[in-house]
Protein backbone atom coordinates (compact mmCIF):
# COMPACT_ATOMS: atom_id res chain seq x y z
CA UNK A 1 0.00 0.00 0.00
CA UNK A 2 2.85 2.37 0.90
CA UNK A 3 4.57 1.62 -2.40
CA UNK A 4 1.44 2.59 -4.35
CA UNK A 5 1.25 5.87 -2.44
CA UNK A 6 4.87 6.55 -3.37
CA UNK A 7 4.25 6.17 -7.12
CA UNK A 8 3.42 9.88 -7.65
CA UNK A 9 6.56 10.84 -5.71
CA UNK A 10 8.80 8.68 -7.90
CA UNK A 11 7.30 10.23 -11.03
CA UNK A 12 7.77 13.80 -9.75
CA UNK A 13 11.22 13.25 -8.21
CA UNK A 14 13.35 13.40 -11.43
CA UNK A 15 11.71 16.66 -12.54
CA UNK A 16 12.03 18.08 -9.01
CA UNK A 17 15.74 17.20 -8.86
CA UNK A 18 16.35 18.84 -12.24
CA UNK A 19 14.48 21.94 -11.08
CA UNK A 20 16.56 22.11 -7.88
CA UNK A 21 19.89 21.58 -9.66
CA UNK A 22 19.29 23.71 -12.76
CA UNK A 23 17.20 26.54 -11.29
CA UNK A 24 17.03 26.76 -7.49
CA UNK A 25 20.74 26.17 -6.83
CA UNK A 26 22.00 28.64 -9.50
CA UNK A 27 19.50 31.26 -8.28
CA UNK A 28 20.49 30.95 -4.62
CA UNK A 29 24.21 30.78 -5.42
CA UNK A 30 23.80 33.85 -7.66
CA UNK A 31 22.57 35.86 -4.68
CA UNK A 32 25.65 34.75 -2.74
CA UNK A 33 28.20 35.44 -5.50
CA UNK A 34 26.73 38.91 -6.03
CA UNK A 35 27.96 39.71 -2.52
CA UNK A 36 31.55 38.64 -3.28
CA UNK A 37 34.45 39.84 -5.46
CA UNK A 38 34.15 36.77 -7.72
CA UNK A 39 36.49 37.09 -10.69
CA UNK A 40 38.41 34.72 -13.00
CA UNK A 41 41.59 36.64 -12.13
CA UNK A 42 41.46 35.87 -8.41
CA UNK A 43 42.37 32.63 -6.67
CA UNK A 44 40.07 33.23 -3.71
CA UNK A 45 36.57 34.64 -3.46
CA UNK A 46 36.12 37.26 -0.76
CA UNK A 47 32.77 38.31 0.75
CA UNK A 48 32.35 42.08 0.35
CA UNK A 49 28.65 42.60 1.05
CA UNK A 50 26.73 45.16 -1.01
CA UNK A 51 29.81 46.88 -2.46
CA UNK A 52 29.05 45.61 -5.98
CA UNK A 53 25.52 47.01 -5.80
CA UNK A 54 26.76 50.41 -4.62
CA UNK A 55 29.18 50.59 -7.54
CA UNK A 56 26.56 49.39 -10.03
CA UNK A 57 24.00 51.99 -9.00
CA UNK A 58 26.61 54.70 -9.57
CA UNK A 59 26.92 53.78 -13.26
CA UNK A 60 24.75 55.53 -15.84
CA UNK A 61 24.79 52.46 -18.11
CA UNK A 62 22.81 50.38 -15.59
CA UNK A 63 19.99 52.95 -15.46
CA UNK A 64 19.92 53.17 -19.26
CA UNK A 65 19.71 49.37 -19.50
CA UNK A 66 16.85 49.32 -16.97
CA UNK A 67 15.07 52.14 -18.82
CA UNK A 68 15.40 50.40 -22.19
CA UNK A 69 14.25 47.11 -20.69
CA UNK A 70 11.07 48.65 -19.28
CA UNK A 71 10.28 50.65 -22.45
CA UNK A 72 10.83 47.59 -24.63
CA UNK A 73 8.76 45.36 -22.34
CA UNK A 74 5.81 47.77 -22.18
CA UNK A 75 5.75 48.30 -25.95
CA UNK A 76 5.90 44.57 -26.67
CA UNK A 77 3.33 43.65 -24.02
CA UNK A 78 0.78 46.26 -25.12
CA UNK A 79 0.98 45.58 -28.85
CA UNK A 80 1.38 41.82 -28.53
CA UNK A 81 -1.78 41.55 -26.47
CA UNK A 82 -3.74 44.21 -28.32
CA UNK A 83 -3.10 42.62 -31.71
CA UNK A 84 -3.53 39.16 -30.17
CA UNK A 85 -7.07 40.02 -29.04
CA UNK A 86 -7.96 41.46 -32.46
CA UNK A 87 -6.61 38.42 -34.30
CA UNK A 88 -8.41 36.06 -31.92
CA UNK A 89 -11.73 37.86 -32.42
CA UNK A 90 -11.24 37.84 -36.19
CA UNK A 91 -10.20 34.18 -36.39
CA UNK A 92 -12.94 33.05 -34.00
CA UNK A 93 -15.57 34.08 -36.54
CA UNK A 94 -16.87 31.86 -39.34
CA UNK A 95 -14.07 32.70 -41.74
CA UNK A 96 -13.09 30.61 -44.75
CA UNK A 97 -9.68 29.06 -44.12
CA UNK A 98 -9.49 30.30 -40.53
CA UNK A 99 -7.49 27.23 -39.38
CA UNK A 100 -4.86 28.02 -42.02
CA UNK A 101 -4.67 31.63 -40.85
CA UNK A 102 -4.35 30.48 -37.24
CA UNK A 103 -1.41 28.27 -38.18
CA UNK A 104 0.24 31.04 -40.20
CA UNK A 105 0.00 33.59 -37.38
CA UNK A 106 1.24 31.07 -34.79
CA UNK A 107 4.15 29.80 -36.95
CA UNK A 108 6.68 32.52 -35.93
CA UNK A 109 6.34 31.43 -32.28
CA UNK A 110 8.03 28.11 -33.02
CA UNK A 111 10.98 29.74 -34.77
CA UNK A 112 14.22 30.37 -32.92
CA UNK A 113 14.78 33.99 -31.92
CA UNK A 114 18.23 33.71 -33.51
CA UNK A 115 16.68 32.81 -36.87
CA UNK A 116 14.13 35.62 -36.60
CA UNK A 117 16.88 38.06 -35.63
CA UNK A 118 19.14 37.19 -38.56
CA UNK A 119 16.16 37.29 -40.93
CA UNK A 120 15.05 40.76 -39.82
CA UNK A 121 18.61 42.07 -39.84
CA UNK A 122 18.36 41.63 -43.60
CA UNK A 123 14.79 42.94 -43.83
CA UNK A 124 15.54 46.10 -41.82
CA UNK A 125 18.89 46.86 -43.48
CA UNK A 126 19.05 50.29 -45.19
CA UNK A 127 19.01 48.43 -48.52
CA UNK A 128 16.76 45.67 -47.22
CA UNK A 129 13.37 44.41 -48.32
CA UNK A 130 11.34 46.88 -46.23
CA UNK A 131 13.04 49.99 -47.61
CA UNK A 132 12.96 48.62 -51.15
CA UNK A 133 9.20 48.07 -50.80
CA UNK A 134 8.70 51.60 -49.45
CA UNK A 135 10.66 53.09 -52.36
CA UNK A 136 8.69 50.98 -54.85
CA UNK A 137 5.46 52.41 -53.37
CA UNK A 138 6.77 55.95 -53.73
CA UNK A 139 7.38 56.34 -49.99
CA UNK A 140 11.12 56.99 -50.14
CA UNK A 141 10.87 59.49 -47.30
CA UNK A 142 9.75 56.66 -45.03
CA UNK A 143 12.83 54.56 -45.73
CA UNK A 144 15.06 54.55 -42.66
CA UNK A 145 18.05 52.79 -41.16
CA UNK A 146 15.69 50.89 -38.88
CA UNK A 147 18.22 49.20 -36.62
CA UNK A 148 21.12 51.58 -37.22
CA UNK A 149 19.35 54.74 -36.08
CA UNK A 150 19.59 55.19 -32.26
CA UNK A 151 16.13 56.77 -32.21
CA UNK A 152 14.46 53.88 -34.05
CA UNK A 153 16.46 50.77 -33.14
CA UNK A 154 14.69 49.88 -29.88
CA UNK A 155 11.23 50.34 -31.41
CA UNK A 156 12.22 48.34 -34.50
CA UNK A 157 13.39 45.38 -32.43
CA UNK A 158 10.23 45.62 -30.31
CA UNK A 159 8.15 45.44 -33.50
CA UNK A 160 10.02 42.29 -34.55
CA UNK A 161 9.30 40.74 -31.14
CA UNK A 162 5.61 41.58 -31.47
CA UNK A 163 5.57 39.97 -34.93
CA UNK A 164 7.10 36.79 -33.53
CA UNK A 165 4.97 36.40 -30.40
CA UNK A 166 1.57 37.87 -31.27
CA UNK A 167 0.48 34.38 -32.33
CA UNK A 168 1.08 33.11 -28.79
CA UNK A 169 -1.30 35.69 -27.33
CA UNK A 170 -3.75 34.99 -30.14
CA UNK A 171 -3.80 31.30 -29.20
CA UNK A 172 -4.50 32.11 -25.54
CA UNK A 173 -7.35 34.47 -26.41
CA UNK A 174 -8.79 32.01 -28.92
CA UNK A 175 -8.92 29.38 -26.19
CA UNK A 176 -10.69 31.87 -23.94
CA UNK A 177 -13.18 32.86 -26.62
CA UNK A 178 -14.05 29.26 -27.39
CA UNK A 179 -14.76 28.72 -23.70
CA UNK A 180 -17.52 31.34 -23.70
CA UNK A 181 -20.94 29.60 -23.64
CA UNK A 182 -22.78 30.09 -26.94
CA UNK A 183 -26.06 30.42 -25.04
CA UNK A 184 -24.75 33.59 -23.40
CA UNK A 185 -23.86 35.17 -26.76
CA UNK A 186 -27.18 34.12 -28.29
CA UNK A 187 -29.09 35.57 -25.34
CA UNK A 188 -27.25 38.87 -25.77
CA UNK A 189 -28.12 38.89 -29.49
CA UNK A 190 -31.80 38.24 -28.72
CA UNK A 191 -31.73 41.17 -26.29
CA UNK A 192 -30.81 43.38 -29.25
CA UNK A 193 -27.23 44.20 -28.32
CA UNK A 194 -24.74 45.35 -30.93
CA UNK A 195 -21.43 43.56 -31.49
CA UNK A 196 -19.52 46.27 -29.63
CA UNK A 197 -21.90 45.99 -26.66
CA UNK A 198 -21.45 42.22 -26.56
CA UNK A 199 -17.69 42.72 -26.75
CA UNK A 200 -17.70 45.25 -23.90
CA UNK A 201 -20.18 43.65 -21.52
CA UNK A 202 -19.99 39.92 -22.27
CA UNK A 203 -16.80 38.85 -24.06
CA UNK A 204 -14.10 41.01 -22.45
CA UNK A 205 -15.24 40.46 -18.83
CA UNK A 206 -15.11 36.68 -19.39
CA UNK A 207 -11.70 37.03 -21.06
CA UNK A 208 -10.30 39.06 -18.14
CA UNK A 209 -8.44 36.12 -16.47
CA UNK A 210 -6.88 35.22 -19.84
CA UNK A 211 -5.82 38.85 -20.31
CA UNK A 212 -4.13 38.76 -16.91
CA UNK A 213 -2.18 35.61 -17.73
CA UNK A 214 -1.17 36.76 -21.21
CA UNK A 215 -0.12 40.26 -20.13
CA UNK A 216 1.94 39.08 -17.15
CA UNK A 217 3.67 36.33 -19.15
CA UNK A 218 4.34 38.79 -21.98
CA UNK A 219 5.82 41.32 -19.58
CA UNK A 220 8.08 38.76 -17.89
CA UNK A 221 9.31 37.36 -21.20
CA UNK A 222 9.96 40.82 -22.64
CA UNK A 223 11.92 42.01 -19.62
CA UNK A 224 14.19 38.96 -19.90
CA UNK A 225 14.83 39.49 -23.62
CA UNK A 226 18.33 38.85 -24.90
CA UNK A 227 18.82 36.73 -28.02
CA UNK A 228 16.82 38.82 -30.50
CA UNK A 229 18.48 42.07 -29.43
CA UNK A 230 21.90 40.43 -29.31
CA UNK A 231 21.55 39.16 -32.89
CA UNK A 232 20.02 42.29 -34.44
CA UNK A 233 21.82 45.16 -32.69
CA UNK A 234 24.08 43.72 -29.98
CA UNK A 235 22.85 46.48 -27.68
CA UNK A 236 23.79 49.22 -30.15
CA UNK A 237 23.95 51.57 -31.87
CA UNK A 238 25.64 53.55 -29.13
CA UNK A 239 23.85 51.61 -26.41
CA UNK A 240 20.41 52.59 -27.74
CA UNK A 241 19.11 49.02 -27.38
CA UNK A 242 21.16 48.03 -24.35
CA UNK A 243 18.86 46.00 -22.08
CA UNK A 244 19.63 44.29 -18.81
CA UNK A 245 20.68 40.96 -20.28
CA UNK A 246 23.05 42.49 -22.84
CA UNK A 247 24.46 44.67 -20.03
CA UNK A 248 24.99 41.53 -17.92
CA UNK A 249 26.72 39.76 -20.82
CA UNK A 250 29.16 42.65 -21.21
CA UNK A 251 30.09 42.46 -17.52
CA UNK A 252 30.86 38.75 -17.80
CA UNK A 253 32.77 39.19 -21.08
CA UNK A 254 35.02 41.73 -19.32
CA UNK A 255 35.70 39.28 -16.48
CA UNK A 256 33.50 41.22 -14.04
CA UNK A 257 31.66 38.14 -12.87
CA UNK A 258 30.51 39.62 -9.56
CA UNK A 259 29.20 42.75 -11.31
CA UNK A 260 27.36 40.60 -13.84
CA UNK A 261 25.84 38.45 -11.11
CA UNK A 262 24.76 41.51 -9.12
CA UNK A 263 23.15 42.98 -12.25
CA UNK A 264 21.37 39.67 -12.78
CA UNK A 265 19.97 39.82 -9.25
CA UNK A 266 18.76 43.37 -9.93
CA UNK A 267 16.99 42.10 -13.08
CA UNK A 268 15.43 39.27 -11.08
CA UNK A 269 14.09 41.72 -8.49
CA UNK A 270 12.92 44.16 -11.18
CA UNK A 271 10.99 41.43 -13.02
CA UNK A 272 9.49 40.20 -9.75
CA UNK A 273 8.32 43.63 -8.60
CA UNK A 274 6.88 44.67 -11.98
CA UNK A 275 5.12 41.34 -12.59
CA UNK A 276 3.60 41.20 -9.08
CA UNK A 277 2.35 44.80 -9.28
CA UNK A 278 0.95 44.20 -12.76
CA UNK A 279 -0.72 40.97 -11.65
CA UNK A 280 -2.36 42.72 -8.68
CA UNK A 281 -3.52 45.59 -10.87
CA UNK A 282 -5.05 43.27 -13.46
CA UNK A 283 -6.73 41.17 -10.77
CA UNK A 284 -8.40 44.31 -9.43
CA UNK A 285 -9.64 44.95 -12.96
CA UNK A 286 -11.15 41.43 -13.05
CA UNK A 287 -13.07 42.00 -9.80
CA UNK A 288 -14.19 45.45 -11.01
CA UNK A 289 -15.77 43.80 -14.04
Amino acid sequence: MLQKKMYPVWFVLPALLMFLVLYVYPTVSGFYYSLTDWSPYKDQIRFIGFEQYRDLFKTKSLYLAMKHTLIYAFIVTIFQNGLGVLLALFLNSKLLGRNLFRSVYFLPCILSAMIVGYMFTTVLHPEGILNQLLRALGLSNWAKDWIGDPHLALFSVAAVTVWQWVGSSMALYLAGLQGIPKDMIEAAIIDGTTYLQRLRFVILPILAPVVTISVVLGMIGSMKTFDLIYVTTGGGPGGATEVMNTFILKQFSQGLYAYGTAANVILFLLVTVVSVLLFKLLQKGETAE
